[in-house]
């Protein structure tokens, strides 16, 4: 019965996370101490960082609609740090949630902890970044590669299909990255477009692609 009542509450939540870019979600206290005797549903979420203000929003939104659910969610952030996420996983699992979320600080370093979850029958949700070779339950995201694409058609019309431009990207780390990238490409090709410098920020950082572009302007 539980198992019917999680898969519930993640379609609902999917739907509702979905639908919610660009609106303000409310602050939110998430709870810091699970109870692995506690009926209801509990999901761990680890966050890459909180350095992109879309991930408080998304935090804000997600914890409060599981609460009125009738779920418990506890929230930690890895500040960028593979390690730190490796640790809150392994913690998620020791404290035995039904269901663990994680945005992904690298998309390639993860897949042991996934399995060690799944293996511990424990539902594992890659929301926004997949992590690679780990055969999550669920990957919820946009599509990436028109993403990419719609920046550079937005490109094309903005140059008349020519002219030399730089490529800022978030961590090369980061699957997104690599999916954006493929569709931009594929869109530019054949134009008149030349790539000149691509450079890679690490954590989606504004500031060092402005220092970037600063010291290569």
């Amino acid at each position: 019965m539980k198992k019917l009542r999680i898969y519930a509450l993640l379609a609902i939540l999917i739907s509702i996370l979905l639908t919610s870019c660009g609106k303000s979600g409310s602050q939110v206290s998430e709870k810091n101490s699970p109870d692995p005797e506690d009926d209801a549903i509990q999901i761990g979420v680890t966050f890459d960082s909180f350095v992109i203000e879309r991930w408080e929003r998304d935090r804000d939104i997600f914890v409060s609609t599981a609460k009125d659910l009738g779920a418990e969610v506890y929230v930690q952030n890895a500040n960028g740090s593979v390690e730190k996420q490796k640790e809150q996983i392994g913690y998620f699992i020791e404290k035995k949630m039904d269901v663990i979320v994680v945005i992904a600080v690298d998309s390639e370093a993860l897949n042991s902890e996934v399995r060690h979850a799944k293996d511990a029958g424990i539902k594992v949700v890659a929301y926004d970044r997949l992590v690679n070779n780990a055969d999550v339950d669920l990957y919820i995201s946009f599509d990436n590669e028109m993403v990419g694409r719609f920046m550079a058609d937005a490109i094309i019309r903005a140059t008349g299909g020519k002219g030399s431009i730089i490529k800022i990207n978030g961590p090369s780390k980061d699957n997104n990255v690599s999916l954006v990238n493929k569709g931009f490409d594929q869109e530019i090709s054949g134009t008149g477009i030349v790539v000149e410098d691509t450079y890679y920020a690490s954590e989606w950082k504004g500031e060092e692609a402005f220092n970037y572009l600063t010291e290569h302007s």
